[in-house]
């Protein structure tokens, strides 16, 4: 079910008082309203008045007491249930971490890179052997 939380709507906690509830709906009613509204956002937003009707719902609903504990049974319950299809989601995923349904070609290996790093190894590590020893007879 997808269900509005009106904490959103409203900008508030969800601890929040009576009347801090009330002053969020006046502050968003304002705001929303096409009377109070500034000429550019009426232009700009052609639902001011769906607003307004989301934000009245939302005090509706917030401001009575038993509407505002259902409201919350709701958003909890939500919150369980995509909780649970995350963990499911994952649980799902870890079957194919490391591993690939159709196993791709491996690229080859390129043993000469090796032995090209390897004998210029070889040949730093001679050259300063020669030199420490020339320098410990000389």
């Amino acid at each position: 079910m997808n269900h509005r939380d009106f904490y959103q709507v409203l900008g508030i906690a969800r601890d929040a008082t009576p009347a801090d509830i009330r002053a969020a709906f006046v502050r968003l009613a304002k705001h929303h309203h096409p009377d109070y509204a500034r000429p550019e956002e009426l232009h700009s937003a052609g639902d001011l008045p769906g607003r307004l009707h989301e934000v009245q719902q939302a005090y509706r609903c917030l401001s009575n007491a038993t509407a505002r504990a259902a409201h919350d049974r709701v958003l909890a319950d939500n919150e369980r249930l995509h909780l649970a299809r995350q963990r499911n989601v994952q649980r799902r995923l870890r079957r194919y971490d490391g591993r690939h349904p159709y196993p791709q070609p491996r690229p080859p290996l390129r043993h000469y890179r090796w032995l090209h790093w390897r004998s210029l190894l070889v040949a730093t590590v001679s050259v300063v052997i020669v030199v420490r020893a020339l320098n410990l007879v000389g």
